[in-house]
């Protein structure tokens, strides 16, 4: 049980410095390579997937443009980025 615990809050850690990277600009569309980058999240690779994972959840609003995936904050990843600061 104490292991489940510690990756829920690993994963907890995880979503917030993804969200709270892409606050910072809440209107800029990310390239999945500086979202990664700003996140602090390696290695890079394991951000498209946890992006679409963010997307399903509709955290992140995810876009093509330029021939590229992109993704920015949804209104559904304020609140939980608000939540997310409050139980930290």
């Amino acid at each position: 049980m104490a292991s489940s615990l510690r990756t829920k809050i690993a994963f907890n850690k995880a979503k917030h410095r993804a969200l709270e990277a892409l606050a910072r600009h809440p209107d800029k569309w990310w390239r999945v390579e500086d979202w990664a980058s700003a996140a602090s999240i390696y290695p890079t690779r394991r951000m498209y997937t946890y992006a679409l994972r963010l997307a399903q959840y509709q955290l992140v609003t995810r876009a093509y443009m330029n021939g590229q995936i992109v993704y920015r904050l949804a209104p559904a990843g304020v609140k939980r980025l608000a939540w997310l600061r409050t139980s930290s």
